[in-house]
């Protein structure tokens, strides 16, 4: 069996890169992309994977992920320039579909099942399937109305503001338009397939099967207390200090400005509880208009002494950032299942996470981690405080998380259930 993954924007080889998430756009759906053919294959000896994306003047053609996992970029716009994402939608995104399908052409390959991740993955998907009369499924990783609805909850810009950023009319429509003829949807979350159902036409309940994200547990399993102090010292940690961890790019929806609005309190509760120093380290740090701003904020807070802002690590890089933190704080305002929950889980830590979103169908509070709102500065700050002055606390919830990751969300995991899904639709294709 041959399958064709794609989503134009989505480099997955940035994910062997230092730096490369945090960059271009590339962020958990790249850590996906790269992992979950990876385990398809490795599941089912028939398989293979080819994964399409943009192609960018630099970049190699293809890459061989793995043994039977390739990277294939085809023209979608200029390649001497970058082009974020909200700008396929017009001209670019139809180029991509044409030049795919020559691309496939000339090698001689024709694929059984195409598979679209987010929507310029979803618009691709349907059309390269209309071309050639093959099933095609869908996987949410963000949706553009609930997206939109976010940014306007935020106040990050007016209506119109935000449709000339991100084009949320063109994507939404594209969204629809791909929802009817899809055999399958996969959402992250039981919620999301209830989001689809509730606000999207074309959407239909026996469509929908949510299969979450997952990690490699072997990355994380078991922890290199040698590579962990190395970094500590790197970074000028101090031995005694507590390590609150945040990583991601920098972004209004994944938490840095909710994080930082509440340390200043934190740290004034241990302060006066006695407890020791903590310092948050903010993985993922990159300049811009957002960036400056929450660096002027920890600077008028005077905290700076406090708060590391870290650039982008490689992904293969980050395991010792987990393994020398006490606690993960995931305050993001908007995120359907983020994989990096699932990474401070394999590690062990104790979780403070947002139930908005995903979270809240990976941890159950006050098991396995603490939810709060992320709008909330008073529960962020109860959460932090409470975690950091109780390392029994810690331990328990940490092991808990460890034990539900191991049991519920690696790649194999993942990759079983995906590979059946994958049967089933073949299966009613045949019928």
């Amino acid at each position: 069996m041959r399958v064709l993954w794609v989503s134009p924007h989505c480099w997955p080889d940035y994910v062997l890169r230092s730096p490369g998430l945090g960059t271009k756009s590339q962020g958990g759906q790249t850590v996906v992309m790269y992992h979950c053919p990876r385990a398809l294959t490795d599941a089912d000896p028939d398989l293979h994977v080819d994964i399409y994306a943009r192609m960018e003047t630099g970049e190699p053609e293809m890459v061989h992920l793995g043994e039977r996992v390739r990277l294939i970029r085809c023209l979608c716009g200029d390649p001497e320039t970058y082009i974020p994402k909200e700008r396929f939608w017009s001209g670019p995104i139809q180029q991509f579909v044409d030049e795919v399908v020559a691309w496939a052409d000339r090698h001689g390959l024709a694929y059984d099942l195409v598979h679209g991740h987010y929507a310029d993955g979803w618009y691709s998907a349907h059309h390269l399937a209309e071309r050639w009369d093959v099933p095609y499924c869908l996987t949410t990783h963000s949706l553009g109305r609930r997206k939109r609805a976010n940014c306007l909850a935020m106040q990050e810009a007016s209506e119109e503001e935000l449709e000339k950023e991100y084009a949320f009319s063109v994507r939404i429509e594209h969204e629809e338009s791909a929802l009817p003829g899809a055999s399958r949807i996969f959402p992250l979350t039981e919620e999301e397939g209830e989001y689809l159902l509730a606000h999207y036409e074309g959407a239909r309940r026996e469509q929908i099967r949510a299969i979450p994200n997952g990690i490699l547990l072997a990355d994380f399993h078991p922890r290199d207390e040698t590579k962990a102090a190395d970094l500590r010292r790197q970074l000028g940690l101090a031995e005694d200090e507590a390590v609150v961890l945040q990583a991601g790019r920098v972004d209004p929806r994944k938490g840095q400005r909710e994080l930082l609005a509440a340390a200043p309190a934190v740290l004034e509760a241990l302060e006066q509880a006695r407890a020791g120093p903590v310092r948050f380290l903010l993985v993922g740090w990159t300049e811009g208009e957002f960036a400056e701003g929450l660096e002027r904020g920890v600077r008028e807070a005077g905290i700076e002494d406090r708060v590391i802002l870290h650039p982008p690590v490689g992904n293969r890089d980050m395991p010792p950032y987990f393994w020398l933190a006490d606690v993960y704080a995931h305050t993001s305002t908007y995120d359907i299942l983020p994989i990096v929950i699932l990474e401070a889980m394999a590690g062990r830590l104790g979780v403070v996470a947002s139930k908005n979103g995903g979270a809240s169908e990976i941890l159950d509070a006050g098991t396995d981690g603490l939810l709060v709102d992320p709008y909330e500065t008073g529960e962020v700050r109860e959460a932090l405080v409470r975690l950091l002055g109780d390392a029994a606390l810690r331990r328990r919830l940490g092991e808990a998380a460890f034990q539900k990751v191991r049991e519920r969300y690696t790649w194999q995991k993942v990759a079983q259930r995906l590979n059946r899904q994958y049967a089933d639709i073949l299966e009613d294709a045949r019928r």
